[in-house]
């Protein structure tokens, strides 16, 4: 396990965006509660289903960050050219090749000389960002870090209609910079890699390539749920041993190795996965009532890899003058993986949490002629 500390890191802005129309609302999905009206409000006391948004069909998870990383800019008044990493940590960029982070980088006009990359992860994915952003400054291979991190998820109409209640797509930008005052972060990571399987998109990559059979073919489970290839495939059952098995005593090697007790913790931004299983997971961790929040899911959803941060900006209303202690951040999910950090936001000069519009630039059709015309159009010999 991944045991990192850090002393001269400072945090200074964030921004969190999420679009702003709801596509779902779970009143109008009474129909799969067999039309009851007892089942359904059983399930949002349960679960806590609420209000869900989702990017308009043209907009991705680039565009989301975009977004977000200039009014963050602006807002922190930074000079772009200070910039000299972007790390983008996303389960759903806009391409497989290259890498999301080199388009933010052209979008938001930074330096030729700025390093940008992408991370593959998922709701574990902004404290990875933050972990990797944290050791690049403090070995002083950068001074100034943009971390953006977000996911733009399709669901199939047809076969997961429960599952789209659960999700929100987000996007959120991060100034990590060089600070000489001491500034403590902790963090701890893992990773159950032998549990690859729980939670996986079977045909995604090139072992299981996407073509017309893995597309049409839909497989009915022994519960009678239908899935297909391409989708997202959940062994719930084994995702929830694994959470409750692993995760309490996490949180409390979290905060061991950093040498606090859990009175020294103002705050746990909980990953979001749904209200019961916070729930859960937090009454056997033993942290107090007072300590986490799950009205972020009920409000917004489960926004993947950047609901942790997003529960502690929900649960600040991003007003952290006085906020004495330090804060932890606690996710886990797809891998399976796992990890947490304790932060200060001594030095955090804005943040927020947007609603914001999105204008499509180009739909599906012209993206598609976009790149039959550009190909059609190529010629080596110009």
């Amino acid at each position: 396990m991944a045991i990192s500390q850090f002393k001269h890191v400072k945090i200074t802005g964030i921004d969190y965006v999420i679009p702003s129309n709801i596509c779902r609302n779970i009143d109008d999905y009474i129909h799969l509660f067999d039309n009851s009206t007892k089942k359904l409000e059983r399930a949002k006391k349960i679960i806590g289903y609420g209000p869900r948004y989702s990017a308009p069909e043209g907009i991705t998870t680039v565009d989301i960050c975009v977004q977000s990383a200039e009014h963050l800019v602006s807002k922190l008044n930074i000079d772009k050219s200070t910039i000299d990493s972007v790390i983008l940590v996303t389960q759903t960029p806009d391409y497989i090749s290259p890498a999301s982070a080199h388009i933010i980088q052209k979008k938001l006009g930074l330096q030729k000389s700025c390093v940008v990359f992408d991370v593959t992860q998922g709701c574990t994915g902004y404290v990875y960002g933050l972990w990797l952003a944290s050791s690049l400054i403090e070995s002083r291979a950068s001074k100034r870090v943009l971390l953006c991190s977000g996911d733009v998820i399709r669901f199939d109409p047809d076969l997961d209609q429960k599952g789209s209640l659960l999700f929100s797509d987000a996007g959120c930008s991060t100034i990590l910079e060089y600070s000489d005052d001491e500034v403590y972060s902790s963090y701890l990571i893992g990773s159950d890699g032998y549990q690859y399987e729980a939670m996986i998109s079977p045909a995604s990559g090139v072992r299981l390539p996407v073509n017309t059979e893995t597309l049409n073919t839909i497989i009915t489970d022994k519960d009678g749920n239908k899935w297909r290839l391409n989708g997202r495939f959940m062994d719930g059952l084994a995702v929830f041993d694994f959470t409750m098995n692993v995760i309490p005593e996490h949180i409390k090697e979290l905060l061991s190795v950093s040498n606090f007790q859990i009175d020294d913790i103002e705050f746990i931004g909980v990953h979001q996965a749904n209200k019961q299983i916070v729930e859960t997971l937090v009454s056997k961790a033993g942290i107090p009532e007072n300590k986490y929040s799950i009205n972020t899911f009920i409000n917004y959803g489960n926004t993947a890899g950047t609901s942790c941060i997003l529960n502690v900006l929900d649960r600040f209303q991003c007003d952290f003058k006085n906020t004495e202690n330090n804060i932890a951040l606690v996710s886990f999910g797809v891998g399976l993986s796992w990890a947490s950090a304790i932060l200060q936001f001594n030095f955090l000069q804005y943040s927020d949490i947007r609603l914001a519009p999105f204008n499509v630039k180009r739909t599906y059709k012209e993206e598609f002629e976009y790149w039959k015309n550009k190909i059609e159009n190529y010629s080596a010999s110009k």
